[in-house]
């Protein structure tokens, strides 16, 4: 049997190979032709059979039968000459060739086995480790705990807190200052710091910061709180915990800038920070500020027990005896008393801007003042800091307004001379006395002249109002001892009587050849001369341009109004041309009045005296801030602009006229 492996013959019952060990108890036996074949196969387990070596011949080696390749060396037979056949004897005792593979080729000779002596052959320990598939395994070992540590760290709660952790104890102020930082210039620093923050999710520093405070390291526990609230802003449980964490360290204004924080901006309706804010406040004896905090608590989560605690934690809200509403103080029978159910100072106002209890007055017990007008009257309790919640009650107090007063004569056209007395109305809710009383504190004013009365209108006294001829309207009003005016009587008569009234002032009424708003400066310069000397200047305010004409007996004035220098005023001292009604300097008040119309109203108690009034046609006698008194007429032209006419006395006589537009 041939060794398949090695080439090496062996016998029949052989289990393995002598020379490399193969096991060859399943291997079947072949022929010498087959082992040739798998020869020139190049099968490493052909056998290689001896060839006879003729006598004097050198060894060849080759498959001489089976080859196409035709023997040219001599000695050797044709390829078609039937070689003998060799016995198996001696084809199991040929040898092997040291180094080259296949059968000596020797022809038919017979050739005398060599003998050699068998060389140890030493026997190879076969291995049964891959180490390439150990390194493999060991390669992709690694690389799976990489990765798995890769995503221990990151999806794992414990690797989560890991990384936040290790943050959080490389963290310092400066860290903490990029990372809120506004400045543009470190845009790029700072996402690259929230970047190595962010390999953790929020909710890891949160825990680590627990966890912290477990451990008792309360400063490591606020640095993981600050880290947290950078990354997660909104949450509400974790701030609370950051603020409770701050009053563990004694630091009683970060927690409650946190508190405020969670209270203002991140969620007013979550009542646990007021809870803790209000204790912080009480344990720092800074009772008004808990008060107040109670009550934003109260309005902003709707828990009565915020309001309960208020109630119970201020001093009760002061009292008064009266009511809010409206009273007319001639018929209170009692004035304001305020009360504190606990005998606490009070202190009130009736300021609406006044801030309780500091710009409030202190009240002694006394009955409050009352004056007329709608008044908010507030009052606050205090003990100690603690300010009571503000009553506020509103009133309204009014002395009584006296009723429009009446006249003896009815509205008619009359045919005679007629005098008119005026008496005061009447209130049906009042008794006699009452009535009489009421009468007895009247004082009326009336006019005559059109015009609506005041408490400068002519005053009446009793006397009986004598009624001028024409159209004569009477107004009248009365004012009681607390000055309130009544509505005002009015009521028009017609009566047809000598002399008849004059004529109101008009445009027609003006100075011989020079007409406001019409006269031009050429046409008045031709009329009057040239004047002395002329100014520029502006006129009252007109933007229009104005020039100043000065003259002896005064000066003229002259605007640029529709591309025309137009006469917009005279101021006369003396006569230059006609006067309007021939009236003019020397003449009375009398003269004057009795030139236009004058309904003869009576003069009023300050000096002055209405002549006619249908606005703007008015005709008035005034005094001056100087005392300097005045005839003023007034009246609109055609193109409704109003001119005015004064007549200025001195000594009771004309000494000064002025004729001007009025803008």
């Amino acid at each position: 049997m041939i060794c398949e492996r090695c080439g090496s013959y062996l016998s029949e019952d052989a289990l393995t190979c002598d020379r490399c060990g193969e096991f060859v108890a399943n291997m079947r036996p072949r022929s010498a032709q087959s082992d040739i074949q798998s020869m020139r196969q190049g099968r490493a387990g052909a056998a290689m059979p001896r060839l006879p070596l003729r006598q004097g011949e050198e060894r060849s080696y080759g498959d001489y039968e089976a080859s196409d390749i035709p023997l040219n060396m001599s000695g050797w037979e044709s390829r078609s000459r039937p070689a003998p056949r060799m016995s198996e004897a001696s084809v199991r005792g040929a040898s092997r060739p040291d180094n080259h593979r296949g059968a000596p080729s020797r022809g038919n000779a017979r050739e005398t086995i060599a003998r050699h002596r068998p060389t140890p052959i030493k026997k190879i320990r076969r291995s049964n480790v891959n180490w390439m598939l150990i390194g493999i395994i060991c390669t992709v070992l690694a690389l799976g705990a990489l990765v798995g540590y890769s995503v221990y760290m990151s999806q794992s709660e414990e690797g989560q807190q890991s990384t936040a952790r290790k943050n959080v104890i490389v963290a310092n102020e400066e860290t903490f200052e990029l990372a809120t930082t506004k400045d543009a210039t470190r845009l790029t620093e700072q996402e690259e710091l929230l970047k190595e923050w962010n390999k953790a999710e929020p909710h890891a520093y949160w825990a680590v910061a627990n966890a912290f405070v477990d451990s008792g390291d309360l400063d490591l526990a606020i640095t993981a709180f600050r880290m947290a609230d950078i990354l997660d802003p909104e949450n509400y449980d974790g701030l609370l915990e950051m603020a409770v964490t701050y009053e563990l360290k004694e630091d009683n204004a970060k927690a409650e800038e946190v508190y405020l924080n969670l209270i203002n901006n991140v969620s007013p309706f979550r009542s646990e920070a007021y809870t803790y804010l209000i204790r912080l406040y009480q344990n720092t004896d800074r009772g008004p500020e808990a008060a107040d905090m109670m009550k934003l608590a109260y309005e902003n989560t709707e828990r009565d027990a915020f309001r309960q605690q208020r109630r119970e934690y201020i001093p009760m809200t002061p009292e008064t005896n009266l009511t809010a509403g409206r009273y007319e103080i001639s018929k209170m029978e009692e004035s304001i008393t305020l009360i504190s159910p606990q005998n606490y100072d009070i202190y009130y106002t009736m300021d609406d801007s006044a801030k309780l209890p500091e710009e409030g007055i202190l009240y002694d017990g006394k009955s409050l003042q009352i004056t007329e007008g709608s008044v908010s009257l507030r009052a606050v309790c205090v003990n100690g800091d603690l300010v009571s919640d503000p009553m506020s009650v509103g009133y309204t107090f009014f002395h009584p307004t006296p009723p429009a007063p009446k006249s003896n004569l009815a509205p008619n056209t009359y045919d005679s001379k007629k005098f008119v007395s005026l008496r005061a109305g009447t209130r049906e809710e009042f008794t006699k006395k009452e009535q009489a009383e009421m009468e007895a504190n009247l004082t009326y004013y009336y006019t005559i002249d059109g015009s609506t009365p005041t408490l400068e209108s002519p005053l009446y006294d009793g006397t009986p109002i004598e009624m001028p001829s024409g159209r004569v309207t009477l107004k009248a009003m009365c004012v009681n001892q607390y000055g309130k005016q009544s509505s005002i009587l009015e009521v028009g008569y017609k009566f047809n009587i000598k002399p008849y009234p004059l004529e109101v002032y008009g445009v027609d009424d003006h100075f011989g050849g020079a007409i406001i708003l019409k006269t031009t400066q050429d046409e008045f310069e031709q009329t009057f001369g040239a004047p002395s000397s002329t100014v520029d200047t502006t006129y009252l305010h007109l933007e229009a341009e104005a020039r100043h004409l000065e003259y002896s007996w005064g000066y003229a004035e002259f605007a640029l109004i529709n591309k025309q220098w137009l006469l917009v005023r005279l101021d006369m001292t003396s006569a230059f041309t006609s006067m309007p009604r021939e009236v003019g300097f020397g003449a009375s008040e009398a003269e004057v009045t009795g030139a236009y119309k004058d309904f003869g109203q009576v003069q009023s108690p300050n000096g002055t005296r209405g002549l006619y009034w249908d606005y703007p046609r008015v005709g008035q006698v005034y005094i001056s801030e100087d005392g300097q008194r005045y005839i003023h007429y007034s009246c609109h032209n055609n193109e409704s602009k109003m001119v005015v006419l004064q007549y200025w006395l001195d000594g009771g006589r004309v000494k000064h006229i002025v004729n001007y537009y009025q803008p």
